[in-house]
């Protein structure tokens, strides 16, 4: 939610400026199935016919840290689209480092999160019979710094704890976005704007790797 709702707020303040969706599909994006296919694991294995299965709990760990590496190296391989790409990459390579140095999960913090999701949600990241891809934090929690520590409370209702990966992911994405619909996202240089229109496109990807 932290990711989608700025980007759907910075595609809508783009298209009000004169922007066009249609611009988006003359990003040069590079591998994008990478991506894709990392967001599709984290889906499968959320799925509630899954999540209480044994296989999911024992092997989720070591695929949700493969679906992480896959979202890093499309994140990577698209370098070149600038400053807002390179943000939001930091933001998960941080998450990853959290995770990873946690055991496989992202700590959260339980007065946070009770304060936002209340008390059922505590009990569902304590039970070790359900997967989720984040955990309670302890005493014993590694750089907690970088977990989840951040409220946010929708205007709505609900909302969750995101960490300071999470943020930066949510800003460049969002800022891709933006200056995609308004066609003027910046090469690696940082010194001539590119032209992300359709037809644009093609000598865009005609550039080494």
């Amino acid at each position: 939610m932290l990711l989608l709702i700025p980007a759907l707020l910075a595609c809508t303040i783009a298209v009000l400026r004169g922007g066009s969706m249609r611009n988006l599909a003359g990003l040069p994006i590079r591998d994008g199935y990478l991506i894709v296919a990392a967001f599709m694991i984290q889906l499968v294995i959320y799925l509630p016919a899954l999540r209480h299965a044994t296989f999911i709990v024992a092997a989720a760990v070591p695929i949700y840290l493969g679906a992480l590496a896959l979202a890093a190296a499309g994140m990577l391989r698209n370098w070149h689209l600038g400053l807002p790409i390179r943000v939001a990459t930091l933001g998960l390579l941080l998450n990853f480092t959290a995770i990873a140095i946690n055991g496989g999960h992202m700590p959260t913090n339980a007065q946070a999160m009770q304060r936002i999701q209340g008390m059922s949600k505590i009990h569902e990241l304590q039970d070790p019979q359900l997967y989720a891809n984040t955990r309670l934090a302890t005493s014993g929690t590694r750089l907690a710094f970088l977990t989840d520590i951040i409220p946010v409370r929708l205007p709505t209702g609900g909302g969750n704890v995101y960490s300071a990966g999470d943020v930066l992911i949510s800003a460049g994405v969002a800022s891709l976005l933006y200056l995609a619909v308004r066609r003027t996202t910046r090469t690696s240089g940082g010194d001539e704007p590119i032209d992300t229109r359709r037809d644009a496109a093609p000598a865009l990807r005609e550039r080494p790797a």
